[in-house]
């Protein structure tokens, strides 16, 4: 997918479903507790008809609405998991209260991800670990360029957002990920050497298109 629908409230369907303890009512949170570490080795696709589906490590897959995704949810993570969703209610699935003040964009900038390489002193770094919604590679400038953008209005092809904060970072960037192995100097170089902060959060001004390849320009 090249081209995305964006909302004030983030780019639409982004974001909007979320695995949560069936006992206790919780949310994942893998960054805190082992047992919900193989979430991040889950991935999903959107078929162009209906519901996600989300696919497991053992090729099997599930639509979202697909009455065995609960079992198997507890078989693969050893205790009983279910499926919600955020905001809207829907009648097929439960609200989940976020654990975190969802922020509608998150950008980060490929001089970020270069500055934090080099002080964490590793040879590459995938944005992946950090889960934006844009990456912008940047031509021009070095080190944590996002610090500077706060406050400010940042065009992307036609749409136009305000940057509200920076993003504070936790477990979640140094853990094992599909492809990727556990890294703890990355969360510590982004302590060390940027505030706990890597990339920043933003809203969008009024809905728009956006497509990989847009230009991006601080506006003034």
């Amino acid at each position: 997918m090249r081209t995305v629908e964006v909302l004030p409230g983030g780019i639409v369907d982004d974001r909007k479903f979320a695995l949560f303890d069936a006992s206790t009512g919780l949310a994942a949170a893998p960054e805190r507790e082992m047992r919900w570490r193989p979430a991040v080795f889950l991935s999903a696709s959107q078929p162009p008809d209906g519901l996600p589906v989300l696919h497991f490590p053992d090729t099997t897959a599930y639509a979202l609405d697909d009455r065995a995704l609960a079992e198997h949810l507890a078989s693969y993570f050893g205790f009983a998991v279910a499926l919600g969703i955020y905001g809207d209610a829907d009648v097929r699935f439960p609200v989940v209260s976020n654990r975190y003040q969802p922020a509608p964009l998150h950008l980060v900038t490929s001089a970020s991800l270069e500055a934090l390489q080099n002080v964490a002193g590793l040879s590459s770094i995938d944005p992946r670990r950090f889960r934006p919604s844009v990456v912008i590679d940047t031509e021009d400038g070095e080190g944590f360029l996002e610090n500077a953008w706060i406050g400010q209005r940042i065009r992307i092809g036609d749409l136009h957002v305000d940057v509200t904060d920076a993003t504070r970072r936790c477990g979640m960037t140094l853990i094992a990920q599909p492809g990727l192995d556990e890294e703890p100097e990355i969360l510590r170089g982004i302590m060390r050497h940027n505030r706990r902060n890597l990339g920043v959060y933003a809203t969008p001004c009024a809905s728009a298109t956006m497509t990989v390849g847009d230009d991006v320009y601080a506006e003034t």
